[in-house]
């Protein structure tokens, strides 16, 4: 195992050893859905608008999502791992995650509410659905991102790719951004 994926590991591992005791604190987040988010995810595939379908992330982006309404994203780098956008969130029913931003690379975000439409399949796929006004470089986007995540677990290492197809089908209906998540790299 090279160093970088040493780093990686245990650099996840800490950060859910010390986030994980937090308790429940914001009304709504006792739900169902709401238990169902908690913990820590990697993103696997990205669609903007702008662009043509479905494009697979490489590994080292992830969302932390804590059972005392705080979330945060951060990023792996061969330098080291750094958070780019953190804040509170809520649940608007099941299908509203609503992100309040407190820092973020993209400084249009900060001190605003970023409202992402939410499915989730099975217990190991997030789906979230958002608008962009304008990216980290000030530029205009006006384009909607889908992303799919995949919840960190051990037992992610024996999922076979049935498996992941089976529950990609339950929040994706095409067939070719599928095999694009699940694919062989």
């Amino acid at each position: 195992m090279n160093t970088n994926k040493m780093f990686q590991g245990a650099f996840i591992c800490l950060m859910v050893a010390l986030l994980s005791g937090c308790g429940v604190s914001q009304k709504g987040l006792k739900s169902t859905t709401a238990k169902r988010m908690f913990g820590l995810w990697e993103v696997k595939a990205i669609h903007n608008y702008n662009d043509e379908g479905y494009r697979r992330i490489p590994g080292g982006m992830f969302k932390m999502i804590l059972e005392d309404g705080r979330f945060f994203n951060f990023m792996t780098t061969a330098k080291g791992a750094l958070i780019t956008v953190d804040g509170n969130f809520r649940l608007e029913g099941d299908s509203l995650y609503v992100e309040e931003i407190n820092h973020s690379f993209n400084q249009t975000q900060i001190g605003k509410d970023n409202a992402l439409h939410l499915r989730l399949a099975g217990p190991r796929f997030m789906y979230l659905r958002w608008f962009q006004a304008v990216d980290e470089f000030g530029t205009s986007q006006n384009q909607w991102i889908e992303e799919i995540w995949q919840r960190v677990e051990i037992e992610d290492l024996d999922v076979t790719k049935v498996d992941l197809e089976q529950e990609l089908r339950l929040i994706l209906k095409d067939q070719k951004a599928i095999r694009a998540v699940i694919k062989d790299e």
